[in-house]
């Protein structure tokens, strides 16, 4: 039998939530598995601080020789702590001289006082592993977990057991209980890299595989892995409107500008003018249909100023809201954080124009590179169905014509591709004179599902944005046909 979300108790941890298929099941038991320092006092105690928020009372049981004081002491600096919760909402308690008096059956016997005492909607029992050196036998010890969940489900409380210890998936407090969740910190090269995953759930969805998670200073923030989290197909959004490039010259290249809602890349090697093509798309943003430069190489004083150089009133598209720049570092990122980052912005501010500015910035960041053409089209398909239309740049090594542009896989998630890439010089200078210069152009490779011109055009970076022209681009023309394709 299934669980709605509506039967859950939200856990208030973000992404948490998600991934548990909308939070924890009333009465149900679960284990939080992980290395010392891999978070689990830091989960378990902002759990109990967010339930006491919602007005729920929960019970943090201690068999760990050391004192509350101490792990308060280090909880106190986390933006969830509220000194005013303990005792009121959250009573903690150490169990560890009963447990040794009293052996397991003292330790259950003053649980079930405890839990009917304050009733609470929450017990975490911390310290798994010293109840376990506290059996006999196996068989003691299943028992003691039997009735542990027994008692936690007559009253309808959750119970979340904390262990360091990395048992087989056979033993008995894997097998027992509804929920196995671990948390994993392991390194990744020179980074290291914390991760969750929900390795069992009974009576209901969940999001399955590794999802990163960061401590802050707020404790800690998950985020779901985002073509699992995004995984349904969006509703569609089936138009037959272009958006301006904000290029004259290139509007009519591509039958009148970028299919509304479409995915698009510009490929090239540095400076032949992605991000200006970018600037150029975003000038075209209005407050009513608002824009996003989501940028990862140039700060946003460099991209204002490139923007003013080439005509752009970018203060102004700023100040009126027309436009964001979120500006991210390389350094340390994590995609599916960055992902989350980029639709909350779309989302909070219903953006129509997004320019991506280096997604290869983004490839980096993946300690899993084969996720990649997975993820973009989930954000693709996410930002279509809102009716926005998103531009990527992205950097190739060649000065000239490259051999390949990107994968195969990663193709068949972008609609349309342009490469922008530098033309040989000409050897026919006269001697004496000075060579001639390394023109740019602009070449449409793919439109998916409509035509566009199929043709090469020289472009010039001016004072007023991308200018096409130059007798190399009529060269390349036949004399008698625009030339036109579709794909």
């Amino acid at each position: 039998m299934s669980t709605g979300a509506q039967d859950r108790i939200a856990t208030g941890i973000d992404g948490f939530d998600a991934v548990l298929g909308g939070g924890l099941v009333p009465g149900c038991a679960y284990i939080l598995q992980g290395p010392p320092g891999a978070g689990k006092t830091v989960l378990a105690n902002q759990l109990c601080f967010n339930l006491a928020r919602d007005g729920r009372k929960t019970l943090y049981v201690s068999l760990l020789a050391e004192s509350h004081d101490r792990m308060l002491d280090h909880m106190s600096t986390m933006g969830f702590f509220d000194s005013e919760a303990v005792p009121r909402s959250i009573y903690y308690m150490s169990a560890y001289s009963t447990l040794v008096e009293e052996r397991l059956d003292g330790l259950l016997r003053m649980i079930h006082r405890e839990m009917r005492q304050h009733k609470a909607s929450l017990l975490v029992l911390d310290g798994l592993f010293v109840a376990q050196d506290s059996a006999e036998d196996d068989r003691e010890f299943r028992s003691f977990i039997h009735d542990l969940q027994g008692a936690a489900a007559l009253t309808q409380c959750t119970l979340l057991i904390l262990t360091n210890q990395d048992r087989p998936p056979g033993s008995p407090e894997h097998t027992m209980v509804d929920g196995w969740i671990e948390l994993l910190d392991e390194m990744r090269g020179a980074r290291s890299v914390r991760s969750l995953i929900l390795k069992k759930q009974r009576g209901g969805k969940h999001l399955r595989g590794r999802h990163h998670f960061r401590i802050t200073d707020n404790g800690i923030c998950i985020f779901p892995r985002l073509e699992a989290a995004l995984s349904r197909e969006p509703a569609g959004h089936e138009t037959d409107l272009r958006v301006s490039s904000g290029i004259a010259g290139f509007d009519r290249m591509i039958g009148g500008g970028y299919p509304s809602g479409s995915s698009t890349v510009v490929a090239g090697p540095s400076g032949t003018g992605k991000t200006t093509i970018g600037l150029q798309f975003l000038s075209q943003a209005t407050p009513e249909e608002p824009g996003l430069l989501f940028g990862f190489y140039e700060t946003p004083a460099r991209l204002r100023s490139k923007a003013r150089s080439i005509g752009i009133d970018i203060d102004g598209l700023l100040a009126s809201g027309a436009l964001e720049i979120i500006w991210q570092s390389p350094a340390e990122t994590l995609p599916d954080e960055l992902g989350r980052q980029l639709l909350r912005a779309v989302e909070r501010r219903n953006v129509k124009r997004v320019f991506f500015d280096g997604i290869g910035a983004l490839r980096h960041a993946f300690l899993y590179p084969d996720r990649m053409p997975l993820f973009i089209g989930a954000i693709n398909n996410t930002l279509r169905a809102s009716g926005t239309t998103v531009l990527y740049s992205f950097e190739l090594p060649s000065l000239f014509m490259p051999d390949q542009i990107m994968t195969e896989e990663m193709s068949s998630m972008i609609e349309n591709v342009i490469l922008a890439h530098y033309l040989r010089p000409r050897e026919d200078s006269e001697p004496g004179r000075r060579p001639r210069i390394m023109n740019r152009e602009l070449l449409v490779l793919k439109i998916r599902d409509s035509e566009f011109d199929a043709y090469p055009e020289v472009f010039h970076i001016t004072g007023e944005g991308v200018l096409f022209g130059g007798a190399e681009s009529q060269n390349l023309r036949p004399d008698a046909a625009d030339g036109g394709e579709s794909a």
